[in-house]
């Protein structure tokens, strides 16, 4: 397997990028379902998700304890420079990440790693850096087509699908 980490920015690639304020300064986004179902799919591989986003919220930490993804990276500023940190620590080469951002706080990510992917909302100059770019839109399946597309290019598809179906039928 050529890919070890699997990164993901949060608003306008788990997110529609909208989002929504109460009375109470609360500000609410919108996952898609469909997303979590290929997390789960990833989770069936030894590539490991992460998130890494500029905000800083309690409904990613939410989000993302629901999706078990352990690591989570917010209030970064410097996406670079903690991807440099996530390497070291991780121990990986940048041409074994792929990367899914959509805007240009993720252009100096985008070119550094192996695999970059954006989103079909993306502004055009990010989508000419990147190998792949979803047909869907943010929050609307494009981190599922993302991971599907990865673990179909990986062969690694089938069997997460059959692990995952295996892990369905053993569960209460």
């Amino acid at each position: 397997m050529s890919y070890k980490l699997m990164i993901f920015d949060i608003d306008g690639v788990f997110t529609d990028g909208g989002m929504y304020y109460t009375d109470s300064d609360e500000v609410w986004r919108k996952f898609n379902t469909k997303d979590g179902l290929g997390i789960r799919l990833l989770q069936q591989t030894e590539i490991i998700p992460m998130i890494i986003t500029g905000k800083n919220s309690k409904v990613v930490i939410k989000r993302a304890k629901v999706l078990r993804i352990k690591y989570v990276y917010q209030n970064v500023k410097n996406k670079l420079r903690k991807l440099l940190e996530i390497v070291k620590e991780f121990d990986v080469e940048f041409s074994q990440i792929v990367y899914i951002g959509d805007d240009w706080n993720d252009f100096p990510v985008l070119e550094k790693v192996g695999l970059p992917i954006c989103v079909n909302s993306s502004p055009d100059e990010i989508k000419k850096i990147c190998k792949y770019v979803t047909k869907l839109d943010g929050g609307n399946g494009a981190v599922r087509e993302a991971i599907e597309y990865v673990l179909k290019k990986e062969n690694l598809y089938n069997e997460a699908i059959k692990k995952f179906i295996e892990y369905l039928k053993n569960s209460e």
